[in-house]
């Protein structure tokens, strides 16, 4: 998300990203991946509705003073069409992140609990400032019910040390341009992916700043998100209606046909078939070899294998089972081993588990 005139301008989420889910290349309805783009004031006017989006993030205040005069009309057009919603903060570090974050809560005050992520929008004048970050994140969280995501470059994501948010269980939606400023008809992200140093995957990839589609003349953000709009109210911790997230048992995954691998590389191999994707193997489904070299990026056909340390069958020594308010990274700490080490959980995905569910280590 560009600014171009930075003048004018307790639900605990259970999933980092669904990155696993999506196979790029098919269409949304298939792989998983909604389409989302954002805007600011420079887009005043635009019908959000007409983009072919699924998803809308409007920017909504910057330091203690700005607010976007066209967000509300944005986010209405968008809950109204039935479009999943975000509301972005622009970060100032020359201010504190607790006032920035009270001017932040105070004017989406009406967003809360109506299915809307919030978002740190991160490109200060200070991107080194991780602790600024991880303080608002704090005050917007004690304020939303529910962890924001914070947007940034690959470069700034690559060039410091953002364990206090990874900690923290907030995702990452990160711009990474891979073909630059070439301009993108309709939403199409490149074959090259974004490398990351610090997340082990992202919420969202934003994959130019020169995107057309219909409905606005001029260039647009484009992104896609890993996951669809029930991964995205996930991220908010309720619906637009207003009721909060329940906590299901989900679905049991189909179980795939394992196929010989035809490679070197192990017996714990597997072919991927159309629909399927690396989480539905294994419960630790980063812990694995695809031909693209990303797990979220599989297509029909691949064969992918384990790459040992913890069984498919996620069978440990130890047990543990999740309390409500639990996350991966909590119960890792309270038993003193790396959250990496815990299995057993039946959504396949480390950031999505249930009470109740007992995990192995």
């Amino acid at each position: 998300m560009l600014v171009r005139n930075r003048n004018r301008p307790n639900i605990i989420i259970r999933v980092i990203a669904l990155l696993a889910a999506v196979l790029l290349g098919l269409s949304p309805a298939s792989a998983l991946a909604a389409d989302m783009i954002d805007v600011s004031s420079w887009q005043t006017g635009i019908t959000v509705t007409t983009t072919g989006a699924q998803i809308v993030v409007a920017k909504a205040t910057e330091g203690t003073t700005y607010v976007n005069p066209d967000c509300d009309r944005v986010v209405q057009q968008a809950l109204a069409a039935g479009q999943g919603v975000g509301v972005y903060h622009f970060a100032n570090t020359a201010n504190s992140p607790q006032a920035e974050a009270e001017w932040f809560n105070r004017n989406t005050e009406g967003y809360i609990g109506r299915g809307i992520v919030p978002i740190l929008d991160w490109e200060p004048s200070q991107p080194w400032n991780v602790q600024w970050a991880a303080r608002w994140v704090d005050a917007v969280r004690a304020r939303w019910d529910t962890i924001p995501i914070i947007y940034m470059n690959q470069s700034t994501e690559n060039s410091y040390d953002w364990s206090p948010l990874v900690q923290r269980n907030v995702g990452l939606w990160v711009a990474a341009y891979t073909l630059g400023y070439t301009p993108i008809y309709g939403f199409n992200p490149p074959s090259r992916q974004p490398v990351l140093q610090n997340w082990p995957f992202a919420v969202a990839w934003q994959y130019t700043s020169s995107g057309r589609v219909d409905g606005w003349s001029g260039n647009l953000d484009l992104s896609v998100v890993y996951g669809d709009l029930e991964t995205w109210y996930a991220y908010a911790g309720s619906r637009p209606d207003g009721t909060v997230n329940p906590t299901p048992a989900p679905e049991p995954a189909p179980e795939p046909a394992p196929q010989p691998s035809t490679g070197s590389c192990g017996p714990d191999c597997r072919v991927v078939q159309s629909g399927q994707y690396v989480s539905m193997f294994w419960p630790d489904w980063w812990n694995v070899s695809v031909p693209s070299g990303n797990p979220s990026l599989v297509f029909p056909g691949d064969t992918v294998c384990h790459n040992g340390g913890v069984s498919s069958a996620g069978n440990g020594g130890r047990t543990v089972t999740v309390r409500p308010g639990d996350t991966l990274s909590g119960i890792a700490a309270r038993l003193g081993i790396n959250w990496t080490q815990l299995t057993g959980y039946r959504s396949g995905n480390p950031d999505l588990i249930y009470p109740g569910e007992v995990l192995h280590y």
